[in-house]
């Protein structure tokens, strides 16, 4: 059976690589991602991989709210079910800026862009037999904090990792707390450490840490193998808010596992990307 697949995030890097897979197994991959031309680029090289239905990119910028929106009210008339949902779009910026809606650069595109789309999504996904939700997340979460206030405003971020790492423990803990909320409706939601993955996110960092990091990390396609497993193994079925790191359940932080703190990023979640 044909399933239905959405990667954000899908231009290049992991992303890309998770689609080319998941189009190779036979499934019906759309990709997101902010650049048309390469969208365009990048689902040229998924189809010509693709076992089953030609893939499809749709631009969407994780970090305008209405852009979600509507790209969710879109799939949700389109798709009557959706079976792995890959939140992935990420970014690093040691400028720490906010974006046109108020929010820092990264918490709101990693985490609330996010959290604001699988929850406008989460009737089409329920409505899947087995429905899997995989979220990028990162050891950086270790180092990170969940500070509310910084949400909206970067300066009490000291470094730009600072604010990278936690919104990498946000997603995690986002993970988490789906598979708490909806696990007893079958849909199973995990987060991965892809490992030090050369990518262009690591950009905007002087140099020679890009130069670096292109000779020493691994590649995008060996980061993608944990969200490529989670999202098509018989036995990452019986996984559910877990966080892996080489296909293998590790420990995290203790943050990650605080359940008020889950709780309360739910409920502020909700409200700053307007689910509610």
């Amino acid at each position: 059976m044909t399933r239905n697949v959405i990667v954000t995030g899908g231009s290049g890097g992991i992303g890309l690589e998770t689609a080319k897979a998941l189009a190779a197994a036979g499934d019906a991959v759309i990709l997101t991602g902010r650049d048309p031309n390469k969208l365009q680029d990048a689902v040229a090289t998924v189809n010509a991989g693709a076992t089953g239905p030609r893939s499809e990119g749709l631009p969407l910028d994780m970090g305008d709210f209405e852009a979600v929106r509507a790209f969710a009210d879109d799939i949700g008339n389109r798709l009557p079910a959706i079976d792995v949902l890959v939140l992935n779009a990420g970014l690093y910026t040691r400028k720490l800026h906010t974006l046109p809606n108020g929010y820092e650069a990264m918490i709101g595109v990693m985490h609330l862009g996010h959290f604001l789309l699988a929850n406008r999504l989460l009737e089409r996904l329920l409505a899947a037999p087995a429905p899997r939700v995989i979220l990028t997340s990162s050891v950086a979460h270790k180092t990170g904090r969940i500070d509310f206030e910084s949400f909206t405003d970067p300066r009490r971020h000291r470094i730009g990792f600072s604010g990278y790492a936690q919104a990498k423990l946000a997603n995690l803990i986002f993970a988490r707390e789906l598979a708490r909320r909806y696990g007893d409706r079958g849909l199973t939601a995990n987060a991965f450490h892809p490992g030090a993955v050369a990518t262009g996110i690591w950009r905007e960092l002087p140099q020679p840490i890009p130069w670096l990091a292109d000779k020493l990390m691994i590649t995008p396609a060996q980061g993608a193998d944990t969200a490529i497993w989670l999202a098509t193994a018989d036995e990452a079925r019986g996984i559910n808010g877990e966080y892996l790191v080489n296909r293998r359940i590790a420990k995290s932080s203790a943050r990650s596992r605080d359940p008020e703190l889950a709780r309360r990023l739910w409920t502020e979640s909700e409200h700053m990307s307007g689910l509610t």
